[in-house]
């Protein structure tokens, strides 16, 4: 059967589900956020699915994917379309497959009186900030999120992204215990829903939708405290560097995001420069109001000055702080210079003042320093680099080995390719869990690391980074 008459019987099949072949609506839901990645720029661009695919519930899911696997019928899941690495582009064509309106808060139990809640359940097209807007009036809330919560789904959550606010107090999604469950449709003729529970999860998390469709998420609860938003500045970055690493090492101290940047990255962000003096470097920070007198106290101690607070979301500067941090750094940076780019390096455990303190300082000429604080694998870590502007593929890998040198570890966040990035291991039993649930390899083509590409994609992208690795959640 050639590719058109697969499509011809797939539409035929599909039904009355909503799907599209007009070529404005492909290209539109075939992108994400990867044009933030020069390198990605042009090399994403044009890939597009041939078939938009919109499914109302389970049931109407089940039976687009179960057509799709009779047809052999690459799959592409697309949640919001917010990730940053090409998670979302399809690039072997095929069927985009929307699950936005699988969307709910599911088994929340968090009113006062009743047993304390331990987790709550939804399905995986819901924002992940309306799952914190539902169970807040309760008293309980998500223990982080990303960056871009107010548009993200907790699907694309759990299947792209990594960590987030709240990183700094309860670690990464994969650490052991940030994920409870996930419930997953395989792909085949007759589609099942499998529950993963304990180690199991870690297959599919951060997987870019590879090895299974996630349907539902079930994730453990924190207490809503009531966070205050700083915007804090020092006259040098080794102060702000020292504050960060001291106040993340305070156990007793309830924060949500420590986001230090050097100057004069404070002044990339039109809506915070009038806040920090010109020439310092900033700290932007959440904590709950009954621990922000012990930030004043290590601000102080720091030579540091609280230039603005306010209560969560509601700054002069127009979103939540949080939307200055992370990922949405990058995109103020760009907002002043197109071509300013970074690397996802991980920072060692041991000694993490000495050595942000050396890449700041051995690293100077290429670019001012943005650090996002968080715990990982059991300890207190920091991911980040200098800013610079790019120039070639060969400078990125130069600057990759210069860093790793320096005793950083790499995650190459500029390829949609799994094995290129390096963030999430790939071994036999992720392989295993492909096979199962996937066993035509329709999903997430040419990211897997089972899946031999016929393109450049993999090759154009590399670097030559060493990747991350894990002992706890292994």
């Amino acid at each position: 059967m050639s590719p058109i008459e697969a499509l011809t019987k797939l539409r035929t099949e599909l039904g009355p589900i909503d799907h599209s072949t007009d070529a404005r609506k492909l290209r539109s839901k075939s992108r994400d956020r990867f044009a933030q990645s020069p390198v990605l720029r042009d090399l994403l661009r044009g890939r597009n699915a041939e078939i938009f695919i919109a499914p109302r519930d389970k049931e109407e899911l089940r039976t687009a994917v179960a057509a799709c696997a009779r047809h052999r019928i690459p799959i592409t899941v697309r949640g919001a379309g917010s990730g940053q690495f090409g998670q979302g582009v399809p690039l072997s064509g095929g069927a985009v497959i929307d699950v936005t309106a699988l969307a709910g808060v599911l088994g929340w139990h968090g009113d006062r009186g009743r047993q304390i809640p331990r987790t709550v359940r939804a399905l995986t097209g819901t924002v992940v900030a309306d799952i914190d807007a539902a169970i807040r009036p309760s008293g309980w809330e998500l223990r982080m999120h990303p960056s871009t919560s107010q548009q993200a789904t907790v699907g694309g959550y759990i299947a792209g992204g990594h960590a987030g606010i709240g990183s700094c107090q309860w670690g990464i999604l994969r650490d052991t215990g940030n994920i409870t469950a996930l419930e997953v449709m395989t792909v085949e003729e007759h589609p099942r829903l499998i529950e993963l529970r304990g180690r199991d999860v870690n297959t599919v998390h951060h997987a870019y939708g590879a090895n299974g469709i996630i349907t539902e998420v079930e994730l453990p609860v924190a207490p809503a405290w009531e966070w205050h938003e700083l915007v804090i500045s020092f006259p040098e970055f080794e102060q702000a560097a020292r504050f960060s690493v001291d106040i993340c090492n305070s156990d007793g101290v309830l924060k949500k995001v420590v986001s230090p940047h050097a100057h004069p990255l404070p002044q990339y962000f039109p809506d915070l420069a009038g806040l920090v003096p010109d020439g310092e470097a900033m700290v932007l920070l959440m904590a709950a109001v009954q621990s922000v007198p012990n930030v004043e106290d290590l601000v102080h101690a720091n030579g540091g000055r609280i230039r603005y607070r306010c209560l969560e979301g509601k700054g002069t500067y127009g979103a939540p702080l949080y939307e200055f941090t992370w990922g949405h750094s990058m995109m103020h940076y760009q907002r002043r210079n197109k071509k300013l780019i970074g690397l996802l390096a991980l920072y060692p455990q041991e000694n993490l003042y000495e050595s942000i303190l050396r890449i700041h300082r051995d690293f100077a000429e290429l670019g001012p320093l943005h650090l996002e604080m968080k715990r990982i694998d059991g300890g207190l870590s920091c991911q980040g680099s200098p800013v610079f502007e790019f120039e070639s593929q060969q400078q990125l890998a130069a600057i990759t080995a210069q860093l790793q040198q320096s005793g950083l570890f790499i995650a190459n966040t500029h390829t949609p390719v799994l094995g290129a990035s390096g963030m999430k291991p790939w071994g036999p039993k992720e392989a295993a869990f492909k096979r199962e649930f996937d066993p035509y390899g329709l999903l997430a083509q040419g990211k897997a690391d089972d899946v031999v590409g016929t393109d450049t994609v993999s090759t154009s992208t590399a670097l030559p980074n060493s990747g991350w690795s894990y002992r706890l959640s292994n």
